[in-house]
């Protein structure tokens, strides 16, 4: 049996985990975002800027490692912006922030806006401004001057594998305005470490003034997968193409969380026991590309509300790394939790910054990282952003089994579960009319318990597509679900295989070790639990709790509650008749067990039901949901 993964994008090639595997998704949620909450946002796609004005072409040297802020390249080094600027789908990259390539679009949609694995085809290009190559001073370049285009790129990273007839091609502009090929790759499944390729310019034609450069894909159309990654771009005179060192040190990621097991959380119960949720150590990642050993200082720094509340010194944190390598930095925790106060959320902003005392760094702008540590009222394995999907493999699984995932959290004190988060993906498969019931339970038959105890589960839902970075959607039970200090469950029920597509981090904002499985998953076939073969990263669902708020309302209307289900008699012993014709209904017993199923029905027989409490969730003709509790008292 399987489980499966799925990349930002939607075609069945899978990674398999044994019980699991990995299929691509369909779009880009960050980019979605942004654009939704900057709708007057124009790239300048046309003008040539630098801090002298506007000019013809630009001069060397030209250098860009997309360690810049934003989602889109640099408008004054490069002439479009199909590639997406980020740090979360590259593996270990030179500096922080690369140029991801994908099948989508500036708009973080397929190209076409259509996905079609059988059709290749040109992907994302980059494609740089013209830079003068006729002159310097006065005086022509020659081929003599020995000018080198560098460029350090990685297929794959976190995203999704390529095939050998996908590729990654760079074309130089001559002279006489035509493109010439120079290099290309083909497509492989694994990842591996950056690559760092170096292109001469050893033809005369390409020495004029407005020589361009273009990296392009070619691949099959398949949305958010198919992944290049370029950094670190380097085009400049006086190089050898054995010169692979640069003078320079570079912060290569995030840092990670202040906390020890989630990514966020709700602040009235970290506060209860602070000491027992903070991480002991706090990483970030530090690069050296010089080709001497670099004795690297890292800086910390936090601040809430603009009050500082810890400067650690350069030298408190210095360490060695190696020629073209990188190592991971450790800094010690700090008691930064006494002085929070305020309304939520508490956000804590962050910094950190690399250096080596006494060396000169030629490129500063990579040297620092900056990010936030939010409470709020939700517990949060992930950190927000989705590199693959989960759900089960229904092309695998057979048809008719029932599947269910349970995700374990644990509160600090007793409260209410006002809300389910879940970070619902497209699929190529179609499953945006599939049903399936969100539940909660106390505890589920893993460890020493012996079964599952299920305290709520939603009428029948289909997913709803927010398609957007932390725009989770909520779904708000009709129940008031008052949750005792301890563990408890969230998760899904579906009574046939399809892949739901739910989102998946896959480094769960854990940057110092992403290559963690989860020990709070659990996924149940032919009634037994598992969190067996599990990939690596967490899913994006979060448990809601405090004082109920509309979650997102301006921009995500609130699920509407379920209507109440008119049916007599009740309390009942026989049969129970339904004032409408119903598309569907279920009868649930105390403990979540469905004792009856029906379909297309206005009268159901429960003489077979002892006597107790159930719940009945049905849909009516207009797919409206439905629910209410029906009693039992079966004859003596």
């Amino acid at each position: 049996m399987k489980l499966y993964l799925t990349f930002f994008l939607c075609l069945h090639v899978s990674y398999s985990y044994a019980q699991i595997a990995t299929v691509p998704l369909q779009s880009n949620a960050v980019i979605d975002n942004f654009l939704e909450a900057n709708p007057n946002y124009h790239w300048a796609e046309s003008e040539i800027k630098n801090k002298w004005g506007v000019k013809d072409t630009l001069d060397l040297p030209f250098f860009d490692d997309f360690s810049h802020e934003g989602i889109y390249p640099d408008s004054s080094k490069w002439l479009n912006n199909q590639v997406y600027i980020n740090a979360h789908f590259p593996y270990l990259p030179p500096s922080i922030g690369v140029a991801t390539f994908d099948q989508l679009d500036q708009q973080g949609i397929p190209y076409n806006n259509t996905i079609n694995k059988d059709f290749k085809g040109p992907g994302d290009s980059l494609l740089s401004q013209p830079v003068n190559l006729q002159d310097s001073a006065g005086l022509p370049y020659q081929l003599s001057d020995s000018i080198v285009l560098s460029f350090f790129v990685q297929a794959n990273g976190y995203g999704y594998h390529l095939a050998g007839e996908d590729s990654i091609r760079l074309f130089f502009k001559n002279s006489f305005g035509n493109w010439v090929q120079v290099w290309s790759r083909a497509g492989q499944a694994e990842t591996s470490a950056f690559d760092q390729i170096f292109i001469p310019l050893n033809n005369a034609a390409y020495l004029h003034k407005g020589f361009q450069f273009l990296f392009t894909t070619y691949s099959r159309q398949v949305g958010n997968a198919n992944h290049w990654h370029l950094d670190y771009v380097k085009l400049d005179k006086n190089r050898s193409v054995n010169a692979i060192y640069h003078q320079d040190y570079a912060v290569q990621g995030l840092p990670s969380s202040l906390l020890e097991r989630y990514f966020e959380m709700p602040y009235e119960h970290f506060i209860l026991d602070p000491s027992s949720e903070v991480a002991d150590s706090l990483y970030v990642r530090a690069s050296n590309l010089d080709e001497d050993t670099l004795n690297i200082e890292v800086k910390h720094r936090e601040f809430f509300n603009s009050i500082e509340l810890v400067n650690t010194s350069f030298a408190a944190n210095a360490a060695n790394i190696f020629p073209l390598n990188s190592a991971q930095r450790r800094l010690e925790s700090y008691n930064f939790y006494s002085g929070l106060t305020g309304p939520l959320p508490v956000v804590l902003q962050r910094e950190f910054e690399v250096r080596e005392a006494g060396v000169i760094n030629k490129f500063t702008d990579n040297d620092k990282v900056s990010a936030q540590q939010r409470f709020y009222d939700y517990f949060a394995y992930d950190d927000g952003t989705a590199e693959l999907g989960f759900g089960f493999d229904h092309l695998t699984n057979p048809s008719n089994i029932e599947g269910e995932i349970a995700y374990r959290f644990d509160l600090k004190k007793q409260d209410t579960l006002y809300g389910i988060g879940v970070f619902f993906n497209r699929s190529v498969f179609d499953v945006s009319r599939e049903q399936f019931t969100l539940r909660v339970w106390q505890e589920i038959a893993v460890g020493g318990a012996t079964e599952d105890i299920l305290i709520y589960e939603s009428t029948p839902l289909i997913p709803q597509y927010t398609n957007q970075i932390n725009r989770y959607h909520i779904h708000y039970p009709d129940t008031l679900l008052i949750l005792p200090e301890g563990e408890f469950y969230i998760g899904w029920h579906q009574s046939s295989m399809f892949n739901l597509n739910v989102g998946w981090d896959r480094n769960s904002g854990r940057h110092e070790n992403p290559d963690l499985v989860s020990e709070d998953l659990y996924y149940k076939l032919f009634g037994t639990w598992s969190n067996a073969n599990l990939p690596y990263g967490s899913l994006m669902m979060r448990p809601y709790v405090g004082s109920s708020r509309e979650v997102f309302a301006s921009v995500e209307p609130i699920e509407q509650k379920p209507t109440r289900l008119s049916f007599y008699p009740n309390p009942a012993s026989n049969e129970i008749h339904f004032k409408e014709r119903l598309k569907y209904l279920k009868v649930v017993d105390q403990c979540g067990r469905e004792v009856i199923s029906a379909e297309k029905v206005k009268s159901i027989d429960v003489s077979s039901l002892p006597t107790g409490i159930y719940w009945i969730f049905a849909r009516n003709s207009s797919d409206q949901s439905l629910r209410s509790k029906l009693l039992i008292f079966a004859p003596q």
